[in-house]
């Protein structure tokens, strides 16, 4: 069986009536939309557990800079907590684009 190539898949909806590229459209947003909204939830309690360990923001203690006594589990927490606030930012561009070409209650 050959692979599918991206430009197989737009080739293809391409040659869709545009009411069936909408529908495709709508429906697979939708669905996004859903696991989007998991995700940032996902990354917006997982900053929160560091925040309460740490008793600040990501921003703070960056402004602070991690303390001279820092031990391993900080330097971890820390390289960690950066990477939910990047999930956090990436989802919420994410929902804001899909949201603004949705139907979806609540989409954006």
């Amino acid at each position: 069986m050959k692979a599918t190539t991206v430009s197989d898949v737009v080739d293809v909806f391409l040659a869709l009536p545009q009411e069936e590229q909408e529908e495709i459209f709508q429906i697979g947003a939708a669905f996004r939309l859903v696991d989007l909204r998991k995700q940032l939830a996902l990354a917006e309690e997982n900053i929160g557990r560091f925040e309460a360990r740490y008793g600040m923001t990501l921003d703070e203690l960056e402004n602070q800079g991690l303390p001279e006594d820092a031990d391993y589990q900080m330097h971890e927490d820390h390289v960690e907590w950066h990477y939910w606030v990047n999930v956090r930012d990436r989802t919420r561009q994410m929902l804001n684009i899909l949201g603004k070409f949705s139907r979806v209650p609540g989409a954006g």
